[in-house]
């Protein structure tokens, strides 16, 4: 067989459905495989900048648990899709990116003299959990498995693998190697178990803190279930929002939300449950975790590594959490009455726009791909998620321009769900290329875009710190509705935020990419006053 046709069988018997990418000099004799051999198995999706490659693979990882792949040329559709990469890396997501190669024999030349000249290896070593060469045909079934196997083990997180033109078309006999399913980890020491539960039984307010390791474990159920025998409300980190589903009774959303941040206050006892600590989290490691803290994680190396803990339990935290919910005692009636004083001051605030709406209109799957934006900023705290999976945001990388492409992938994975992207106007324009991919494929994703005519957070920011002076942060865009339409989108304007949800309702119903740009010119004050993190008061006034 040929070396191309060896790494798409492989990627075939890894489960692989589909691969978002371009095609280019360097990598062809993939393509040239992809096509002969990935008929009807593997399905290709042209982007139009590779930025989107690998954000379209997030969206597509993200919203199944699957591996997400992008393929590219090497260089600069490499380095081009490494924002992908380095959110995937921080969030914790398993995608792939393949790249093509010039012919082996011109390794040992100086990488700057090559033809799209870039050392791959050093470029993605720091944010990946494993890259590598296939050097030879007999490498390629290795590397595919190394790859599939660090992201199916511990933290999901992105690889990249690298095919010279020759090894591509050589020639070998080699055998596919199996489906690479994820190992659980080891189950906990019962003597850490016990200090856990004693821990829980000595706390009147114990608070659950979970993070995505929960949903990575398939241990959102016994979370649910511990949760509710102890009657302790539950937190979550941004990676983590839907992992017990917010319409539950306990559920406070994000950690750092206003229920949230008041709730540890009153709390003498945090059970961390695998979440990592980020810095946004945390805001910046300010925010102290009620102690005792006990840390559960499948990681040894995150026990204590943020935060001192007064108990660490390493183990597969789906038996951790099953042991506990055995050990610990009925939860006592202590959280009754100040969850509902923290709701209700929470609810006595003026509604947001827009987030409501949409909460409403879409299903309880339907899936919503978040940008970077003013309104989209209040989603954490103020947008039920029912289930992880139907809620896309860049977490911890943050990467402008996320959303739509995320969008598609997530609407590839599951045409059957309404998928709904919802932007700024400066996030869309990074990623609205890719209408183009929508419409070639008929991907139908509604589309909202927030047009302000400004980059609000960061306007907002250079106000607030730099004595109300701005630069740089007021938009030229275009119009919105004629742009969309140019590539044969449904698109409609809205001026009045009561006229949104019929419209949302229509585009979802128009059965072909669709764009709704609700304008917001003239009120770019009122936006920034939505951001709660540039704000002074914890909750919005009247």
């Amino acid at each position: 067989m040929r070396g191309g046709d060896i790494l798409i069988e492989c990627l075939k018997a890894q489960g692989v459905r589909c691969v978002f990418g371009m095609p280019g000099t360097q990598n062809i004799q993939i393509y040239d495989s992809l096509l002969r051999c990935g008929a009807g198995v593997i399905e290709h999706y042209l982007v139009r900048h590779e930025y989107a490659s690998t954000q379209m693979a997030d969206g597509y990882a993200r919203s199944t648990g699957e591996v997400g792949v992008a393929l590219t040329v090497p260089g600069p559709g490499a380095s081009n899709a490494s924002t992908g990469i380095l959110e995937a890396f921080t969030d914790c997501v398993p995608v792939l990116l393949i790249t093509g190669q010039s012919d082996s024999e011109f390794y040992t030349r100086d990488p700057s003299k090559m033809f799209h000249g870039l050392d791959q290896m050093s470029f993605f070593e720091s944010v990946t959990k494993y890259c590598a060469v296939a050097q030879t045909v007999e490498d390629i079934p290795k590397v595919v498995e190394n790859a599939f196997r660090a992201m199916r083990s511990g933290r999901p997180g992105p690889v990249v693998l690298e095919f010279p033109m020759d090894v591509v078309t050589g020639e070998g006999e080699v055998p596919i190697p199996p489906r690479v399913e994820r190992q659980p980890a080891a189950p906990p020491h019962p003597a850490d178990l016990q200090s856990a539960a004693e821990a829980l039984r000595n706390a009147e307010r114990p608070i659950l803190f979970a993070g995505s390791a929960v949903i990575h474990s398939d241990a959102r159920q016994e979370l649910q279930q511990l949760a509710e025998k102890l009657n302790a409300p539950v937190v979550v980190a941004r990676c983590a929002k839907g992992a017990l589903p917010e319409d539950h009774p306990l559920a406070l959303q994000i950690v750092y939300g206003f229920p949230g941040h008041q709730a540890m206050q009153i709390a003498d006892c945090t059970l961390a449950i695998g979440p990592r600590f980020t810095s946004i989290d945390t805001r910046t490691w300010s925010f102290q975790p009620p102690r005792p803290l006990i840390q559960l994680d499948e990681d040894t190396k995150e026990i204590g590594r943020e935060y001192p803990c007064d108990v660490g339990v390493v183990g597969n935290l789906k038996l951790t959490l099953q042991a506990l919910i055995e050990e610990v005692d009925g939860g006592k009636d202590s959280w009754t009455q100040p969850l509902d004083r923290i709701r209700e001051r929470f609810a006595a605030q003026p509604p947001l726009p827009l987030l409501p709406e949409i909460r409403a209109v879409l299903p309880d799957d339907g899936i919503i791909s978040v940008d970077v934006h003013g309104i989209g900023y209040a989603s954490f705290a103020e947008y039920p998620v029912l289930d992880p999976r139907t809620f896309l945001y860049p977490n911890i990388g943050v990467a402008l321009g996320y959303a739509f492409p995320a969008a598609i992938g997530a609407k590839i994975a599951h045409p059957e769900k309404p998928v709904v992207c919802f932007s700024g106007d400066g996030g869309f324009m990074m990623g609205s290329p890719e209408l183009a991919t929508a419409m070639m494929y008929g991907i139908n994703v509604v589309t909202i875009v927030v047009n302000d005519d400004a980059l609000s957070a960061i306007k907002g920011s250079q106000q607030k710190d730099c004595n109300g002076r701005t630069i740089d942060t007021d938009l030229s865009n275009p119009d919105f509705i004629q742009f969309a339409k140019s590539f044969g989108a449904y698109a409609i304007r809205v001026d009045e935020i009561a006229d949104f949800k019929g419209v949302l309702q229509d585009a979802l119903a128009a059965d072909r990419p669709a764009l709704i740009e609700v304008s917001m010119q003239g009120r770019q004050e009122e936006v920034i006053g939505m951001i709660g993190w540039l704000q002074s008061d914890p909750l919005r006034k009247a």
